[in-house]
């Protein structure tokens, strides 16, 4: 799967995005890159407040699943 963000601002100026298809950690960093890239252009974002998906979406939206045995997990495609 490509990865995504979407991203929203609402009418008082909070942005909220949405990570998809960011395996462990890389969600932050990019998240990061996106608020620094936003600041260069002058654009505050405020605090970013992430809020981690469960390890099941997460491995949805990868498109890793488990083997029959349940412990080895190996990617589709």
């Amino acid at each position: 799967m490509s990865q995504r963000v979407e991203v929203q601002v609402g009418p008082d100026g909070e942005f909220r995005m949405e990570f998809t298809g960011f395996p462990g950690d890389e969600c932050y960093a990019e998240a990061e890159r996106i608020r620094s890239a936003l600041a260069g252009l002058g654009i505050r974002t405020g605090a970013i407040d992430v809020q981690a998906k469960p390890g099941g979406m997460i491995e949805a939206e990868l498109g890793i699943e488990e083997d029959a045995d349940g412990d080895i997990p190996a990617r589709r495609g």
